[in-house]
């Protein structure tokens, strides 16, 4: 891999100045010694189509509202991003803009050092229907180390549209509405809130002592629903493991380098925690 090429790297998404994903790829370019800028595409869905359609970037992330959309704009899709309906990378190889997911990868990396690389839950919730937690909910999966999973949804039809490969009525996966998951959130030793909500459940919570309890949110660093599960005895954590996790392996797409994760996790995450 030439080190005098510049790479021109980004995120699309809506609402995004707070992102900390510059931060991460410029530091991840200065340790691995290669050139290249990563920039912030704050755009809607017509703006997001004008940006993949340009020749002006070699690797781009895609955050909310812009996951399932963008899905469209591709010449192929990877399996994970076939399977989760959605794409959250993008890379141009050979004039072809081939879309990917690594939410479900960087969310893996961040549970396994979470749980301290526990391989089995005996009931999971994972709140939400969108991009990031259908890319969970396909991680899990091919994952394995659970039996029981619960999908809190606003709608569980439409979830089965957004998401086919996962949602289809034989799937083993049971979708339950935000009511249910409230009343039953004692029972559940891992849950995962992938929605941008702060406050995805009707109050009050009751979470089980112990629990492992994750957030994708990374600001606030501690939301209202991790502060309530924290109060109840549970362990928790935000998204920013998880965003340095699928960080790693959109960088490794993009670049063929791979990404300094465990120099990151002692550096770089402390650094962020405290910003």
């Amino acid at each position: 891999m030439s080190r005098e090429r510049f790479y021109r790297l980004g995120l699309i998404g809506r609402n995004i100045s707070h992102s900390l994903s510059p931060r991460i790829h410029q530091w991840a370019l200065a340790v691995v010694g290669l050139r290249g800028e990563y920039v912030l595409h704050d755009v809607d869905i017509e703006g997001a189509r004008a940006v993949v359609r340009s020749s002006e970037w070699e690797g781009l992330n895609v955050t909310i509202p812009h996951k399932s959309a963008l899905s469209a704009s591709c010449n192929s899709l990877s399996e994970t991003a076939r399977r989760a309906s959605s794409v959250n990378t993008l890379v141009r190889r050979a004039g072809d803009i081939i879309g990917d997911s690594t939410d479900g990868a960087g969310f893996l990396f961040a549970l396994r050092r979470f749980a301290d690389e526990r391989n089995s839950f005996d009931k999971v919730l994972v709140i939400g229907g969108g991009g990031a937690a259908r890319a969970i909910l396909a991680a899990l999966r091919d994952a394995g180390p659970t039996t029981n999973v619960f999908v809190a949804v606003r709608s569980p039809e439409r979830a089965r549209i957004a998401g086919p490969q996962l949602f289809s009525k034989d799937a083993k996966l049971e979708l339950i509405s935000l009511e249910r998951a409230a009343e039953r959130l004692r029972s559940f030793d891992l849950i995962v809130q992938a929605t941008p909500t702060e406050s995805p459940l009707p109050l009050p919570l009751r979470f089980h002592p112990g629990a492992c309890v994750m957030d994708v949110i990374c600001a606030p660093r501690r939301t209202e629903f991790l502060q309530i599960a924290g109060m109840h005895g549970a362990r928790v954590q935000n998204g920013l493991a998880m965003l340095i996790g699928q960080a790693a392996v959109s960088f490794k797409i993009w670049t063929g380098v791979e990404f300094p994760r465990d120099r990151a996790m002692h550096e770089l995450l402390p650094e962020l925690e405290s910003s």
